[in-house]
């Protein structure tokens, strides 16, 4: 037999799986549908929390107010998106959303590093009485999420966070 044989019988005795019908279709017939992307749908956000290191440096007036501007322009710097930011006397509290490539770790830095920097630089009072270069306590309290934190939790974040720093006793 030859070669041109051999193929006839092979293509002849050979099933598709699936019986499919083709039809031309002309390319000004089939539709195109684009579907946008939309990158916030890829982020994560989450609702962070930061307590001054001192009881004393309460989160008033002017430096309420810059905080807030502050980490505006912070979030811009770095292309992340404020939800909401609550700026009350005993602590810092927003929502940020990130891409899933920006470690947790990584923007909370960002943000105690800047704001330390901006506030200690603007509010000399507070860098007399703060030797460190972080203006911030020890840790950071953060959770998946745009909620705000409960009361009860914030409250149990400060208390542990004093009790670390031997300011208070359980």
């Amino acid at each position: 037999m030859d070669q041109s044989t051999q193929e006839k019988l092979k293509t002849s005795r050979s099933f598709p799986l699936f019986q499919t019908q083709e039809k031309e279709v002309s390319d000004s017939s089939r539709e195109i549908l684009l579907e946008p992307i939309y990158p916030e749908s890829y982020n994560l956000s989450y609702t962070c929390l930061l307590i001054p290191r001192f009881p004393a440096h309460q989160l008033k007036g002017d430096l309420a107010e810059y905080l807030h501007q502050w980490l505006q322009q912070i979030s811009i710097s770095f292309g992340w998106r404020l939800e909401f930011v609550t700026v009350l006397p005993d602590y810092f509290q927003w929502a940020i959303c990130v891409p899933p490539s920006t470690p947790q770790s990584y923007f909370m830095q960002q943000i105690r590093s800047h704001t330390s920097e901006l506030i200690l630089s603007n509010f000399g009072h507070l860098r007399k009485e703060n030797l460190s270069d972080d203006f911030w306590a020890t840790g950071y309290l953060s959770v998946l999420g745009t909620r705000p934190h409960p009361e009860d939790m914030i409250s149990q974040y400060i208390r542990l966070t004093r009790h670390q720093q031997g300011l208070i006793t359980l």
